[in-house]
């Protein structure tokens, strides 16, 4: 007779087995199999429902409760954060509540685990959603300085620091010009379609970040005229 195992139990069970085959595998690992998801990307991946990313936050959250894996909590509060910020349909809003728990669940995870670029740049975001720009500004510079040559994370960062450009400072704004080139490598459809979303500020920002190359500028500049 076959015996079912608790859903309370199973990452527990599954831990300790991966442990006696001597894999080293936290809980965050194994609530990130138990959902279906990949760990080696930026944040989570976009649940189907937000009864499925609720799920999956609270999941993680346990993992931290019982490995005391402050990564798991970070992932939880990305994860918080796109429900915070997303409705059903896709479209912008802000949840207070639910975005004050991803700001919880950042901050408590980055305390324990500072160096974690993702989670510098999921704060800011949760930062700057709630109105709080000097501590947004802070996060992406701290994201900035952990891990700057990351084109996963580039056109993220690129599209806050242009919401935060009048409060950043020289060295910032150096940072900032990288992450456009850097972005630009990859993601040069989206870099001009953030020039075209933010309006002429940010369409000139975005052509100073890419003067130090004066081909891939005219490149900016031909892509840009064309979609308008």
């Amino acid at each position: 007779m076959a015996v079912r195992l608790s859903p309370k139990i199973l990452p527990a069970v599954i831990a300790l087995g991966l442990l006696a085959l001597g894999i080293p595998q936290t809980g965050d690992s194994v609530l990130w199999l138990m959902t279906g998801d990949t760990p080696g990307q930026p944040g989570a991946a976009s649940p189907s429902s937000g009864a499925e990313a609720a799920r999956n936050a609270a999941l993680l959250e346990r993992a931290d409760d019982w490995f005391g894996d402050p990564t798991a909590r970070i992932r939880a509060g990305i994860l918080r954060l796109r429900m915070a910020t997303t409705n059903s349909d896709g479209t912008a809003a802000v949840s207070v509540p639910e975005l004050d728990h991803a700001l919880n669940d950042l901050t408590d995870g980055l305390t324990r685990a500072p160096a974690n670029a993702i989670g510098w740049a999921a704060l800011a975001q949760a930062s700057l959603a709630a109105g709080n720009r000097p501590q947004a500004r802070a996060a992406l510079a701290t994201s900035l300085l952990l891990d700057d040559n990351d084109p996963e994370l580039s056109l993220w960062r690129c599209e806050l620091g242009l919401a935060l450009w009048n409060i950043l400072n020289d060295d910032e704004r150096r940072m900032w010009n990288d992450q456009v080139n850097l972005a630009w490598r990859k993601h040069s459809h989206d870099v001009v379609a953030l020039a075209h979303q933010n309006g002429r500020i940010s369409a000139l920002l975005i052509r100073l970040a890419l003067l130090s190359d004066r081909t891939r500028l005219s490149e900016f500049d031909r892509m840009y005229n064309d979609q308008r």
